[in-house]
């Protein structure tokens, strides 16, 4: 497992920060950084800038489970990879696939900088719950051999239930459902919350809390300086 300091649960969610500007960010209080290739403005050749100057553990959300895709982000060296659009067990079966060496998968090696500079051995994987798909098989996927962890997005996840709102009942009650699968299986869960009328609702137990992105502390902030 990838070497995340799960004491600090707590990360940020980066969507258009670059290298300069993240060397420059306080991290006190942040045990890791997510990086968003599927909504962000970053491809897979922004990583490596990120991952040098970045102080603690990062996780890349996938754009896509394209497992050439998939295999050339890991070979970055992130710590782990967050993917999205699981709908069934099938789906993580062959994420499984594409991001374990053999015997586990099928991910070929190289001269890498995952290799060259240095990356987890076992990066994380952590397929996402956010389809009424993935939410209605969870304990299945769950019991993929070669998971690590479960993420939720919420908002996503409401949308695929017909009830838009991340702090619908039903959604509370899938977050929840997901930290108790996860629980039993002895897997991290994760989720992201930068919803202020959803964290009260969040499992106090789970592993990894995106609790912002850099766009929304970038807007408070300057609204904040400037008394807005």
């Amino acid at each position: 497992m990838a070497d995340l300091d799960l004491t600090t649960h707590r990360g940020l969610w980066l969507c258009v920060l670059g290298a300069d500007a993240l060397e420059l960010l306080p991290t006190d209080g942040i045990g890791w950084l997510g990086v968003d290739l599927q909504h962000g403005v970053y491809d897979v050749a922004h990583l490596p800038g990120l991952l040098r100057v970045a102080q603690v553990p990062v996780l890349a959300r996938a754009a896509s489970q394209d497992p050439g895709h998939l295999a050339r982000v890991l070979d970055t060296g992130v710590a782990g990879v967050i993917v999205p659009g699981v709908e069934s067990p099938a789906d993580v079966e062959s994420l499984v696939a594409a991001v374990r060496f053999p015997p586990e998968g099928r991910r070929s090696t190289g001269l890498t900088r995952a290799v060259l500079v240095g990356g987890p051995e076992r990066p994380l994987l952590l397929p996402m719950v956010e389809t009424r798909g993935a939410l209605e098989t969870v304990e299945e996927i769950a019991a993929v051999p070669g998971v690590d962890g479960l993420f939720v997005g919420p908002y996503d996840l409401s949308l695929s239930l017909g009830r838009p709102g991340v702090t619908d009942a039903d959604v509370v009650a899938g977050i929840a459902r997901v930290r108790e699968v996860t629980r039993e299986r002895g897997l991290l869960a994760g989720a992201f919350s930068a919803h202020r009328e959803l964290d009260p609702q969040l499992p106090a137990d789970l592993d990894l809390v995106a609790v912002d992105t850099d766009i929304t502390a970038l807007r408070q902030g300057v609204a904040g300086l400037l008394g807005g």
